[in-house]
C-alpha cells in the first residue's frame, strides 16, 4: 500500500524528529529519504512510502503531537496487516485526493478537473491508500473493491445524522457522524438520496474542502447559498493539510459534477 501525499519540506524540523522517535519506539526504521523528501519505511519484505507535507502543516497550525502520532499508528497497523481480504474489507472507505497527487500505483478514479476518489483502508482514523498490488494480494477486482467501498459507506450512513440549519429559509445541512473523516465519503454512497430527497430533495449540491467538513443544501437554494459559502470553504481549505476542493458539486442520477468553484 502507499501512503499520504505529495513533496515533503526538506528542512529539518521537530516533526520528523518526533516522527523518527515514535517509528523506532515501535520497532520500525526509516529505510531512506529520497531526493523528493518521500521517506521510505521498511515493513517486512516492502519499503512503504510516506509524506510528512499534510502532518507537518496540521501540526505547525496547532502544535498538536497527535497528528504525529495518527501517522505511525497508521504504519504501525500497515505492518501487521492481514493481507487477507475477509480481515480488512469491512475498513474499506473512500478518501478523495486533489489530482496534482502522485498515484503512482494507487487505485484512482477521477471524479472532477480538482480531485480523485481513492480507496482506502481505514486504520485508527488514517488511512492507508489501497494499490493494484492490493487487489492482486487479495485476489479481487477493482469491481469488488467498488461495491464493498460502497457497501460499507452505506452501514455507516445508518449511523449518520444530517442536521439542518435553518438560515432565513433556507436549510443548510451538515453531516454529524464519530468519524469525522468520513463526512464528505458519505455523500458518495448510493444511499445518500433516500437520507435527503424528503428534507431538501434529490438532486442537491455540496461543498467539500476537506474531508471532515461539508456541507449540502437544495436546488432551490442553490443561489442563495452559492453566495455565500465562499469565505468558510476557502478558510478550511486553505487551513487544513488535507485539501480536496472549492468546487460547488452537483449530486444526482447522473454522478457528481463540478458547477462552479469558490
Amino acid at each position: 500500500m502507499s501512503n499520504f501525499s505529495a513533496n515533503n519540506n526538506q528542512k529539518e524540523d521537530v516533526v520528523f524528529d518526533k516522527f523518527k522517535n515514535q517509528l523506532e519506539k515501535n520497532g520500525l526504521i526509516i529505510q531512506s529519504i529520497d531526493e523528493d523528501g518521500f521517506i521510505y519505511v521498511n515493513i517486512g519484505e516492502t519499503d512503504l512510502k510516506v509524506s510528512l507535507e499534510n502532518v507537518r502543516r496540521n501540526y505547525e497550525r496547532d502544535f498538536d503531537e497527535r497528528h504525529i502520532t495518527n501517522l505511525v499508528e497508521v504504519i504501525v497497523q500497515h505492518s501487521f496487516n492481514s493481507e487477507d481480504w475477509e480481515q480488512v474489507k469491512d475498513k474499506i472507505y473512500l478518501q478523495f485526493v486533489p489530482n496534482d497527487f502522485e498515484f503512482e500505483n494507487i487505485i484512482n478514479e477521477k471524479v472532477t478537473n480538482e480531485f480523485s476518489k481513492v480507496f482506502a483502508l481505514n486504520l485508527n482514523n488514517g488511512f492507508s491508500f489501497i494499490t493494484n498490488d492490493d487487489l492482486s494480494d487479495w485476489k479481487i477486482d477493482s469491481v469488488e473493491l467498488e461495491k464493498q467501498a460502497d457497501f460499507n459507506l452505506g452501514m455507516l450512513l445508518d449511523k449518520v445524522k444530517i442536521e439542518f440549519e435553518d438560515i432565513e429559509n433556507h436549510k443548510l445541512g451538515m453531516v454529524n457522524i464519530n468519524e469525522v473523516s468520513l463526512k464528505s465519503s458519505c455523500l458518495f454512497s448510493s444511499k445518500m438520496k433516500n437520507l435527503v430527497e424528503n428534507n431538501i430533495g434529490f438532486p442537491f449540491y455540496a461543498v467539500i474542502p476537506v474531508s471532515d467538513f461539508c456541507y449540502i443544501f437544495a436546488e432551490e437554494d442553490f443561489e442563495y447559498f452559492s453566495q455565500r459559502l465562499g469565505s468558510v470553504v476557502l478558510d478550511e481549505y486553505n487551513n487544513s493539510g488535507y485539501p480536496i476542493t472549492t468546487e460547488i458539486l452537483r449530486f444526482s442520477e447522473a454522478g457528481v459534477e463540478a458547477i462552479g468553484k469558490y
